[in-house]
């Protein structure tokens, strides 16, 4: 019993520090926590629970934070379930779209059919292409509802990373990365503004005026645009691949530069307090050690709460687009057996053109998630460099 008495107070002695150590880092965490000017980026979650409270679990940005690191667990289930009900919920909001599309593509084929019944063969003509005009219009208002979802996809993202990157960088700062605040600070921000503007105000237009040339061609068999239309279309491909791999290769290399800079200076600055500074200097050393390690755990878990953010952020903007281009393509499906190869051609189209712009708003949401991430690996390398 005395033995047994022994190894238990043997092992508590060895073990009661290390727990102490952890209590005292979570206390620093805590505080650490509390300073951080965080209310912008604390209100984009309390707003994005607002606005998909219905479809994901609600989480404050403390709870994310202790979720990231470990101390509470996420309702995956619960998001994944939201996530399928929301899709299901933009289809059969576009159940009457999907009604309008059948009803005049009948209408259409039902024209053609009886065109040899008309005296005047241009009347049948003219009734055909009314109706097909009818159909463009309506194609054209849900397109026009799908850039007003991107370009508010794009706006928010905007809103995520300025409420982001203050406290990100901040942290970034305290734990050595001094040099990589001031490389990430003035070109992020300028990445951000050039490039929401010119996607939103230039890319975007762009791939709208496509998409109308797409469905001129499909009014009459003797006016074509077709080849311009998948020449413009070429060019938005084009300068969205550009601009995405000049601006990611910039960061990335600018970012492993400047971390490393920032490592290095760091360990000469702890080599010299150790050597030149006696017993104060190591004591310094070991204290700013531990406030630094409490600073790096908070800033990867705020900055993985900052890719959740952005993800939850683009995720449902994507799939309402997406719906509607689930909705053009069974139309299409359907009324392919009816002989309007124009009609399917155009409804083809408009799926494209709108995958176009889902693809479009992801692609602008993936520079952001590579900032983001570029910024956290910054910081991990600058203090495994100490």
């Amino acid at each position: 019993m005395k033995k047994k008495l022994l190894i238990f107070i043997v092992v508590f002695t060895l073990f009661l520090p290390i727990i102490t150590k952890a209590k005292a880092n979570d206390n620093i965490i805590e505080k650490q926590f509390e300073m951080l000017d965080k209310a912008e980026f604390d209100s984009f979650i309390k707003q994005l629970n607002s606005n998909y409270g219905d479809y994901i679990p609600q989480y404050e940005l403390k709870d994310l934070i202790k979720t990231i690191r470990g101390q509470k667990t996420y309702d995956f289930k619960g998001l994944l379930k939201g996530i399928t009900g929301y899709f299901f919920h933009e289809i059969l909001t576009n159940l009457r779209l999907l009604g309008e599309l059948l009803t005049l593509s009948i209408i259409c084929a039902i024209l053609k059919s009886v065109q040899s019944a008309f005296e005047n063969d241009n009347i049948g003509k003219v009734t055909h292409g009314f109706t097909f005009l009818v159909m463009i219009v309506i194609a054209i208002q849900s397109f026009n509802l799908a850039l007003k979802v991107g370009k508010n996809a794009i706006d928010q993202m905007v809103s995520v990373i300025q409420a982001l990157l203050p406290v990100v960088l901040t942290l970034l700062a305290s734990i050595g990365g001094i040099t990589s605040v001031a490389v990430f600070n003035p070109l992020i921000f300028i990445g951000i503004s050039v490039s929401s503007t010119w996607i939103r105000n230039i890319l975007l237009p762009m791939i709208y005026f496509v998409a109308a040339l797409g469905l001129i061609s499909n009014i009459s068999d003797r006016f074509h645009v077709s080849a311009l239309s998948s020449f413009l279309k070429q060019i938005c491909v084009f300068l969205l691949g550009l601009f995405l791999s000049a601006f990611l290769g910039v960061l990335v290399v600018q970012g492993a530069t400047a971390s490393a800079v920032d490592g290095i200076s760091v360990r000469t600055a702890k080599f010299a307090s150790k050597n030149f500074i006696p017993v104060v200097g190591g004591i310094f050393s070991d204290t700013v050690d531990t406030v630094v390690g409490c600073s790096l755990i908070l800033k990867n878990a705020i900055g993985f709460t900052g890719l959740v953010a952005i993800f939850l952020t683009i995720l449902f903007p994507v799939m309402k687009i997406m719906a509607m281009v689930f909705i053009y393509k069974l139309a299409g499906a359907v009324i392919q057996p009816l002989g309007e190869e124009s009609i399917v051609k155009c409804l083809d189209g408009m799926a494209s053109h709108l995958s176009f712009i889902a693809i479009t708003v992801s692609s602008v949401a993936l520079m952001f998630f590579v900032a983001v991430t570029v910024i956290i690996a910054s910081g991990n390398i600058t203090v495994m460099m100490r």
